[in-house]
């Protein structure tokens, strides 16, 4: 048991070590929280104009790739990958891609890094968007059962232990991030959202601030037996965070719908169009060029 015990006390002591890092980087805002939405201005003032029109650009050209169906089917919904989405934020903000592989964060600027992320947020058959939340992402992930000290994560909810299963991932975060505050020696890191709603796309942002992790806290009364809801991590209004028994996940969902009401989106309209038409046909009755000129000129007009 000693051993055991030293062995959480030198985790405690590198927990404060990077703790304080984290104060050293922390931004002189007034908010508590660990996840502060940007403003417009904020966001503004990463995504310029130029950068704007880089965004619709690509937007354009993946709406334009979607596959045609054919009639009688159902339209599907307009599906772009997470990898793509990290490209538009290079392209747009010539900032160096840190996407590959295990890596924490996606872009890295001059002082600064951005995870880059793309949700799915509910409409109404009006394309309004819905309340409640988007569809998640996960901020941290571990399987192993090392990460939970002497016991596993099961037996730590099954116990309800809910107290101790965060300050275990209040550890894991830091562990993530300790080092490219080390190496890369930037002052803030950023999550950078796409919010999918349709046709519509909105942009948002999230100042990271790790020094709040000390605010944070277990909400008991709308944790369960499967899943672990933290407060003073994120605004309630705009988003939640829950640890989850089975993913091993700590996943973060926003309130698409309060961001866009709060004018903290720039919005991007891909005015899609399902297209109907059988490409094979196309193909044997020699139309198929002709079919790829006429679409070349939309998406000309698009941009």
């Amino acid at each position: 048991m000693k051993k055991v015990n030293q062995s959480i006390q030198l985790q405690d002591e590198s927990f404060e070590v990077s703790m304080d890092l984290f104060d050293q980087c922390s931004s002189s805002s007034k908010s508590n929280l660990v996840l502060t939405p940007l403003t417009l201005n904020e966001l503004k003032s990463f995504f310029d104009k130029d950068a704007i029109k880089v965004i619709n650009f690509f937007l354009k050209r993946s709406i334009f790739s979607q596959p045609e169906l054919i009639k009688g089917q159902t339209s599907l919904p307009i599906h772009i990958p997470k990898e793509h989405i990290e490209q538009w934020v290079v392209q747009a903000l010539g900032v160096n891609p840190k996407g590959a592989g295990s890596y924490p964060v996606d872009v890295i600027a001059n002082n600064w890094a951005a995870d880059v992320k793309m949700l799915s947020s509910k409409v109404d058959d009006k394309g309004n968007l819905k309340n409640g939340d988007s569809g998640e992402t996960s901020l941290a992930q571990k399987f192993s059962d090392d990460n939970f000290g002497t016991e596993n994560l099961d037996t730590l909810f099954t116990d309800k232990k809910f107290d101790l299963i965060w300050k275990f991932w209040k550890k894991i975060l830091v562990n993530k991030y300790k080092e490219i505050y080390k190496i890369q020696k930037i002052q803030s890191i950023y999550y950078f959202f796409i919010l999918r709603a349709g046709k519509k796309f909105h942009l948002c942002g999230l100042k990271v601030d790790l020094s709040k992790l000390k605010n944070t806290a277990v909400d008991i009364s709308l944790s369960t037996k499967n899943n672990i809801r933290i407060k003073n991590y994120i605004n309630d209004e705009f988003g939640n965070i829950k640890i989850y028994k089975a993913k091993k996940r700590l996943e973060l969902r926003l309130k698409a719908k309060k961001w866009v009401e709060d004018k903290k989106v720039i919005t991007f309209d891909s005015n899609f169009k399902q297209r109907f038409i059988n490409i094979r046909k196309t193909l044997n009755n020699n139309k198929l060029d002709s079919y790829v000129d006429e679409i070349i000129k939309i998406f000309k007009q698009d941009i």
